[in-house]
């Protein structure tokens, strides 16, 4: 049985309902923490990958004021004491300005911001003494660091307005509104609103790429604006990190997007793969080429290192022994060239039963499977009810489905190669990351799926697979009892019938009927459940 795990999207909308009822950050507790983290962990849908940038806004928020620290830097709006006796007698508290300054009557004004809190004393000393040359002590302190109100905007988790100080920068305040929705916003075109201007634009690849700090000096009222995302191109294979990497614009080239991913040395061509005009779309164009090749919202690029090696690894894995040895073989070797060099051990393995393990071909076995479920997805969620009862249960139906769907999704195929057929084996080209599965010899027929106990029984002559399904206690009432699929040990997946004489070594399996629930696509379903125990081993259930 398929092991589920939720679908993102679905938590997505859940997180963002729950936290739309926090009144300001204070508010905030562990728990929505958590849930902001989930937020911010999503995968892009289209390519299954994380969003590059996401990283920035997993964890607590920490702000850049610290008052008492003599290295703080002063900053508009701090408010400042000052006393002085002697010559000039004075007792006042005044905030630093927006242009900076800390004015003091009689003296006039004196530029504090950007300057160090332990060198608020002397200043105003120095200050004072140039008008009032003797006979003075001056006195200074600083009171409260100033407070500035910051609204955050856009497509970001917590919009709202944030207090902070000028000089934290703009990840304070996105940190502060739970951080960028990797769904909906862009990492790449954050711009700060001053009235109907634009004093600022961040680009915060800049400082993940480069280091870049994306420091602004703010003002009390100030909007920070999240525009929506840009085109996501996924990036896997000979790239540094996996990610969907967003783009500026569609259309933007090949070149935009290696900026951002960093190939490694080795990658010497890009496949693409999407949709143009609503239709598949693929392609295979040498490193060069891509550079100028444009890229489309949804795109997935796999860069892979063409410049072949002499030599290939390839796995042998003998259940017998319960070990996997690796070879080293020259590029264009067979499979006879491997077995002549293996110790099969006599008597222990089925060489009958040979088979071979592809990562290419569960790699295709995986998106034929994924086409299937979309198909049965869009089925699912297409169509009209003519009465309020009709459409509860094509609701009901629906999510039943979907449940169906997002568990099938987590299915891996085997990408197993059949090489043996009537006894003879069938000579493969060998590719680098195969392995050679030699199962051992057995005497057991396995039973799974829709029966009462599922278990190995002693295989025996004759028997057919009605007479394996009683010894497991019979069939459960969700069973399919008209076709079967039975594993062989050879790795072939086959369909057969009750009337079938299993051989040592067989996995019968007893699958579903999903007609048994009066589903209106149980045929569809049918379908997909055969295919996922074909390539997968899997028994899926509704």
């Amino acid at each position: 049985m398929i092991m589920i795990g939720n679908r993102i999207g679905c938590i997505v909308v859940l997180l963002l309902a729950a936290l739309a009822t926090a009144h300001g950050q204070n508010n905030i507790d562990n728990d929505a923490a958590a849930r902001a983290r989930d937020v911010l962990t999503s995968l892009d849908r289209t390519n299954n990958l994380p969003v590059f940038g996401t990283q920035l806004f997993v964890g607590a928020s920490v702000s850049t004021r610290a008052n008492t620290d003599p290295s703080y830097v002063l900053q508009r709006g701090d408010r400042i004491a000052v006393r002085s006796f002697g010559a000039y007698n004075a007792d006042l508290v005044e905030e630093i300005d927006q242009n900076g300054m800390l004015f003091v009557p009689q003296v006039g004004p004196v530029d504090l911001a950007g300057r160090r809190a332990s060198e608020l004393q002397p200043l105003l000393e120095q200050a004072v003494r140039q008008t009032f040359t003797e006979n003075v002590r001056v006195y200074a302190s600083l009171l409260s660091a100033g407070s500035i109100g910051i609204y955050v905007s856009g497509d970001v988790n917590r919009p709202g307005r944030y207090l902070g100080s000028s000089t934290d920068d703009v990840l304070y305040y996105l940190q502060s509104a739970g951080g960028i929705n990797p769904v909906r916003g862009s990492f790449r075109q954050i711009s700060v609103l001053r009235g109907e201007e634009v004093a600022a634009s961040f680009d915060l690849y800049q400082f993940l790429l480069s280091g870049v700090s994306p420091n602004f000096d703010f003002r009390d009222g100030d909007v920070i604006f999240v525009k929506p995302r840009g085109p996501l191109v996924g990036a896997e294979g000979e790239v540094l990190a996996r990610y969907s990497y967003e783009l500026l614009a569609s259309g933007d080239k090949g070149d935009q997007l290696t900026m951002v991913a960093r190939p490694n040395v080795s990658a010497t061509h890009v496949s693409v793969r999407g949709f143009r005009d609503g239709q598949p779309f693929t392609k295979y164009l040498p490193l060069t080429e891509f550079m100028d090749f444009e890229l489309e919202d949804g795109d997935r690029t796999e860069f892979r290192g063409d410049v072949f090696a002499d030599t290939i690894s390839v796995a042998v894995e003998t259940s017998a022994r319960g070990a996997q040895a690796l070879y080293v073989l020259k590029r264009g070797s067979q499979l006879t060239d491997l077995l002549a060099q293996t110790e099969l051990g006599a008597g222990e393995v089925d060489v009958d039963s040979i088979h071979v393990k592809r990562p290419a071909v569960a790699q295709q076995q995986k998106e034929a499977l994924l086409r299937s479920l979309d198909r049965l997805e869009r089925a699912a969620t297409v169509g009209g009810s003519f009465s309020a009862e009709a459409a509860q249960v094509q609701r009901a139906e629906a999510e039943l489905i979907s449940s169906f769907i997002q568990r099938a999704r987590e299915a891996e195929p085997s990408g197993i190669i059949t090489v043996m057929e009537r006894g003879s084996l069938l000579n493969l080209d060998l590719q680098d990351g195969d392995t050679i599965v030699i199962p051992s010899n057995t005497d057991v027929v396995l039973v799974s799926g829709e029966v009462v106990a599922p278990g190995a029984f002693v295989a025996r002559d004759r028997s057919t697979l009605s007479d394996y399904v009683a010894l497991a206690g019979g069939y459960q009432d969700l069973a399919n009892t008209r076709k079967f699929v039975v594993l062989k040990r050879s790795g072939a997946a086959v369909e057969v019938s009750k009337s079938y004489r299993p051989e040592p070594g067989d996995q019968i399996m007893v699958l579903p009927r999903a007609s048994n629930r009066g589903l209106l696509l149980a045929t569809e379903i049918t379908q997909v459940i055969f295919q996922l125990a074909l390539s997968t081993a899997t028994v899926a259930r509704l």
